[in-house]
Formats: structure tokens, C-alpha cells, sequence
């Protein structure tokens, strides 16, 4: 007999048992639809601080020596020392969100192929940096693989000229965490909108977003607004910290959402191909904390 103890019944009244699992994909159902979106997914300063040090260590052949690890403990403890003293803090008391550098947004990617019976799933190909070295059947079939990047983006509650509702904000209504996937081309737009900003002195911003045409393409314009509001000066350090905390929860579930990781022979039975060989699992995405190159100003965005 089955075991049921697992199984429970509930009515409507009830319907505070059911909760969201994970986190829904950033998309617009609308033609013309505009969005408030702020990036909330952040770099640590001990990566940035980290990786600064790592293209400074050089062999007398130009090449980098990779950091010990007692010399990334040293830096960390070194870095933890500091956020303490300007937060008043001891180090004990230091939180993920008192070390999260909100000037450097954090990103993941992976290539990707799309496909009728499968649709998007990880490249299978090997590759060393963006380079493909070692070509598999995802790419003989599908073609080249697409870099798919992916990010923990907030919308606000905003009225119809993008002003944020404060009291709705700090209500937590109608104001949600996605994560915002794009291929390479969508990601030069949101690039253009940070260097943009970054040359007019301005590091944590709101965007504007506009579905542009058929929303089954997703096709949109990003445009840099104001600074995030939910990190103003003066603003409710309340809200800050909620943000940066569900910000970081979700950032766990970016990975998944940049595309199914199929095995080698699943593909081969999917696509009715047979001598599979061993399984294979896919590539993973990249951190973008290893700075991949999606193109040549990639580091103008991060540094």
C-alpha cells in the first residue's frame, strides 16, 4: 500500500500551504508594456577585490600565477576587517548582503542551443573561455551554440509614467524578483544602457523596459533611468536589505534557467540517432566573476 503521509488535503482557505518554488522567468505579455526593472544580483567585494589582485600577480613571462589560498585567505580576512570597522560591526557580525558590492552587477551565461522536441539545453561542446575546442552533435545538429546570459532582476510598483509607488514598495506588494534571461544581442543593449550611465557618474541604476513587437520574441528596448530607488540615499534601509536578501536568494536559480542540462545519449534518443556511447553531462554556464568575454568592452560593464 502506498505510503500517504505526505499528502494533504486543503480548500481554499487553506491555499497559505502552497507556496512559489523557485523563481519565474522576467517577461512582458504586452506589446508597448513598460516595466521599472532594476538588476539585483551583485558581486562580492572580496571577488572584485580578489580578481583585481589575480591580473596583478604576474610571472616574469607576462603570464598570471594563480593566488594561493592562503593568499585569498589573507585578502578575505583582510577585506571582512574592513566592511567591519565601517559598518560597526564585528567580523562575526557580518551578513552576505554587508558584503555585496552593489556597483558590480553579477551575471551568469552558458551556450545554449534551441530546438524543436528539446528547446533550450546547454551546448555539449567543450570549450576553453568563449573558444569552442571540441565540437559535439548538439552543435552538428543545431548549429553554432548562442551565449545565454541570466540575472536576478526587480520590478517595482510604479504608476503609468515608471514613478515607484513608496508605501507599495515598502508594503513588499506588487513588487517581485524574476530571473531576466538574453542572448548576446539583447545584452549589448543593457550594456550600452550601464556604460552610458557609468559615464555620467551614475553605478546602480533603475531601467526602463518596453516590449517591442510580438511578445512571443521578447524584443525589447532597455533604456538607464535614475539611480535604483530602492538604494537611494535616504532611502529605507528596510527595503534595502529585503532587496539585497532576495536578490540573493534567487541568484541559486539562475543556473537552471539558462537551459536544460541534457546528457549526451538522452540527445542522441531524442533526435532518434543511435551509438550514444557514455553519458555526457552538458558544460555548466560560467560566473561571470572568471569575466567572459560576450564581447570585446565586456569588462567596461564590470570594472
Amino acid at each position: 500500500m502506498a505510503d500517504n503521509s505526505n499528502i494533504l488535503e486543503f480548500g481554499f482557505d487553506d491555499a497559505k500551504v502552497i507556496k512559489n518554488q523557485g523563481v519565474e522567468l522576467f517577461k512582458q505579455a504586452k506589446k508597448g508594456e513598460r516595466t521599472r526593472v532594476s538588476i539585483v544580483s551583485f558581486k562580492k567585494f572580496h571577488d572584485v577585490v580578489l580578481a583585481a589582485k589575480q591580473r596583478e600577480k604576474l610571472g616574469p613571462d607576462g603570464k598570471m600565477i594563480p593566488l594561493t589560498d592562503a593568499e585569498k585567505a589573507e585578502y578575505i580576512q583582510r577585506i571582512d576587517s574592513k566592511l567591519a570597522t565601517q559598518l560597526s560591526k564585528s567580523v562575526e557580525q557580518l551578513t552576505d548582503a554587508d558584503r555585496i558590492d552593489i556597483k558590480q552587477p553579477r551575471f551568469k551565461y552558458g551556450f545554449t542551443h534551441f530546438g524543436d522536441g528539446v528547446g533550450t539545453i546547454r551546448c555539449l561542446s567543450k570549450y576553453e573561455g568563449t573558444q569552442l575546442v571540441k565540437p559535439e552533435i548538439c552543435c552538428d545538429k543545431f548549429g553554432d551554440a548562442e551565449q545565454t546570459v541570466g540575472m536576478v532582476v526587480m520590478t517595482y510598483p510604479i504608476d503609468e509614467n515608471l514613478q515607484v509607488d513608496e508605501e507599495l514598495l515598502k508594503a513588499k506588494k506588487y513588487t517581485s524578483f524574476y530571473i531576466w534571461k538574453m542572448g548576446s544581442k539583447k545584452f549589448k543593449k543593457l550594456e550600452t544602457a550601464y556604460v552610458d550611465a557609468r559615464n555620467d557618474k551614475r553605478f546602480v541604476l533603475d531601467l526602463s523596459v518596453v516590449l517591442d513587437g510580438d511578445p512571443k520574441y521578447q524584443g525589447q528596448v532597455i533604456t538607464a533611468l535614475s539611480g535604483a530607488y530602492w538604494a537611494r540615499e535616504g532611502g529605507d534601509p528596510a527595503v534595502r536589505a529585503w532587496v539585497l536578501d532576495q536578490g540573493l536568494r534567487a541568484w541559486k536559480y539562475v543556473d537552471n534557467n539558462l537551459g536544460f542540462e541534457m546528457s549526451k545519449d538522452k540527445l542522441l534518443e531524442k533526435l532518434g540517432v543511435g551509438g550514444g556511447g557514455g553519458s555526457h553531462g552538458a558544460i555548466g554556464s560560467g560566473d561571470s566573476g572568471e569575466s567572459p568575454k560576450l564581447i570585446s568592452d565586456y569588462g567596461t560593464l564590470l570594472d
